[in-house]
């Protein structure tokens, strides 16, 4: 199981997203950012369910695996992932 590595202490830089962790997990780079398109970074189909369980491992919730196909980059996926998990909190609290 992945867990991500703890911030630098005096680190000023904002933690990587969950995303972005799960991408350089699962594609072996460091040298990949926010704005990284998984395919053109050299993902496959065959890597994706490795990717969404990277990234349930890390947030607990795994979401639909058509996510990656619609929203590619790290940032991309973070905001849709969030949009698709915001409508379930709120009905949890109804």
């Amino acid at each position: 199981m992945f867990t991500p590595d703890p911030p630098q202490p005096g680190s000023e830089e904002p933690s990587d997203s969950l995303w972005l962790q799960a991408f350089r997990k699962v594609l072996e780079f460091d040298d990949i950012d926010e704005d990284t398109n998984f395919f053109q970074a050299g993902g496959y189909s065959l890597l994706i369910p490795r990717l969404m369980s990277c990234y349930e491992s890390l947030s607990g919730w795994r979401p639909p695996t058509s996510l990656i196909f619609k929203f590619s980059s790290p940032r991309q996926l973070e905001a849709a992932a969030t949009a698709l998990r915001e409508p379930a909190a709120e009905e949890g609290n109804r």
